[in-house]
């Protein structure tokens, strides 16, 4: 009994600790309001509380989340807070409107796909067979807290046109839309970040693009784990197979393997071998999809061939992406646990 009252008492104190420590960094919290709901989810623990400025993301009692905000607070900020989350989590979100059929329909579509289709459409068996993909899936990362307060607080990003690029890229589950709106990302950090830290002569994306190739192999990414279970289902989908223990891994190392395997499929290929990469990126990937060209060329996008090409260079302009929204974000580096004791304890 008496050990059970003194931790009783312990978590009072902490809760009250953290109640003055909210009140004197934090206001915000007190005097803001609900917002429009979120769809889809965007909190790893409903008890958290993320701050970005003077508006928060929290959980609601509708098993909902919603950005608080008050009266000084600005739709840009709002809308940044809801980006941040979306590029940390890997996974899009949007605000819900009165109509019911039409948020299910959206809901429903990002959760069917992910980032991890980049990973499925590289498997060469994809579309020629029915068994099950393997069973994995994203894991909202883990933000750090501070004194073990359920508060998280985002600093202020100088750039949050890059986050709602993102996250529009997100939404874009075809390779094709996608590859649009990762170039995006891309020219923006050529203004933002290739031009003033090379400052060349003469600009040319496919000089850019080459060098962000370079830099993303060796680059330490922000961790966005995905759980491989290491198993399957076989083909009669009555057993489960196990392959290897599970783990976690970084998504970014992943792609960062298929990447070098792109490269030595593209030196192989009879037209692509004589390019460099920033070239088949340009020409063949952006260009190709932003322009279409003349004839059947605009409509030549079959899944297996031409989508699957798309797929390759959405790799790597993924990678450049994160690369350059990082380096322009490096506050963002502070707030996310690489530790994975953490997400197991979690799922645990």
């Amino acid at each position: 009994m008496h050990l059970y009252m003194e931790e009783i008492l312990k978590k009072r104190i902490h809760d009250s600790s953290e109640e003055i420590y909210k009140l004197k960094h934090y206001p915000a919290e007190y005097i803001n309001t609900l917002s429009n709901y979120i769809g889809t989810n965007i909190l790893k623990y409903r008890n958290e509380i993320i701050l970005y400025k003077d508006v928060y993301m929290s959980a609601t009692e509708f098993h909902s989340c919603s950005i608080c905000y008050n009266e000084k607070s600005t739709e840009s900020t709002k809308n940044a807070l809801l980006n941040i989350l979306s590029y940390l989590n890997g996974h899009p979100s949007f605000y819900v409107t009165e109509n019911y059929n039409f948020n299910k329909k959206l809901s429903d579509l990002y959760e069917q796909f992910d980032l991890l289709d980049m990973l499925r459409l590289r498997k060469k068996s994809f579309f020629e067979s029915n068994t099950d993909i393997e069973p994995f899936y994203l894991e909202f990362p883990t933000l750090k807290q501070k004194n073990n307060y359920q508060t998280i607080h985002i600093e202020e990003s100088p750039h949050e046109m890059i986050f709602e690029l993102y996250h529009a890229s997100l939404k874009q589950f075809e390779s094709l839309p996608r590859c649009v709106f990762l170039y995006r990302i891309f020219e923006y950090g050529s203004v933002e970040h290739y031009n003033p830290l090379i400052n060349p002569a003469k600009y040319k994306p496919e000089d850019a693009l080459n060098y962000y190739v370079n830099e993303i192999m060796t680059h330490k990414y922000i961790p966005l784990y995905y759980v491989d279970y290491g198993t399957y289902i076989n083909n009669e989908k009555d057993t489960v197979i196990r392959k290897r223990k599970k783990r976690y891994v970084n998504i970014t190392s992943t792609l960062k393997s298929e990447a070098k395997k792109i490269q030595k499929e593209w030196k192989n290929h009879p037209y692509l071998k004589n390019k460099n990469i920033g070239n088949i990126i340009y020409t063949t990937g952006r260009n190709a999809v932003a322009h279409g060209g003349s004839g059947k060329a605009n409509a030549r996008y079959d899944y297996a061939n031409n989508y699957k090409h798309i797929n390759d260079v959405n790799i790597f302009l993924e990678l450049i992406a994160r690369y350059i929204i990082e380096k322009l974000n490096p506050q963002l580096e502070s707030i996310v646990e690489r530790k994975t004791k953490y997400y197991n304890e979690h799922n645990n």
